[in-house]
């Protein structure tokens, strides 16, 4: 009987043994999908970096585009409708002597303005 007992004892501990190896590779494989997601995630934000200015034009054609295309666009880049823009541009032009300079129209400096303040984007984005 004490060998009965002794191989049952047995089978008992290699049971125990398969399941803390499945259970440490569950384990693992938990561990790698989350690093790997890791490692994803940091790689799209700070490796794979693309441009938030995407259009082909700069200055004063992209300026432009934005207001002569669709409604949502203007509404979106400088916040305000393109009436308004207008509106604002012609004020500053004839009650404050906004002028423009040798390398950029004031037509243009409001537009990077309004977009740097409207969606908090770097100056060197603009």
């Amino acid at each position: 009987m004490s060998m009965v007992e002794n191989s049952s004892g047995d089978e008992s501990d290699d049971e125990r043994k398969k399941k803390e190896i499945l259970q440490r590779m569950k384990c693992f494989n938990r561990l790698f999908v989350v690093t790997y997601s890791s490692v994803q995630l940091y790689y799209e934000k700070c490796i794979l970096k693309q441009p938030c200015m995407d259009s082909k034009q700069s200055g004063e054609t992209w300026i432009r585009e934005i207001l002569d295309g669709h409604k949502s666009r203007c509404m979106i880049n400088f916040r305000m409708s393109k009436i308004v823009f207008t509106s604002l541009l012609r004020v500053l032009e004839t009650r404050y002597n906004f002028q423009t300079s040798r390398h950029i129209s004031f037509c243009e400096m409001l537009g990077i303005c309004l977009y740097i303040l409207g969606t908090g984007a770097k100056v060197s984005q603009c």
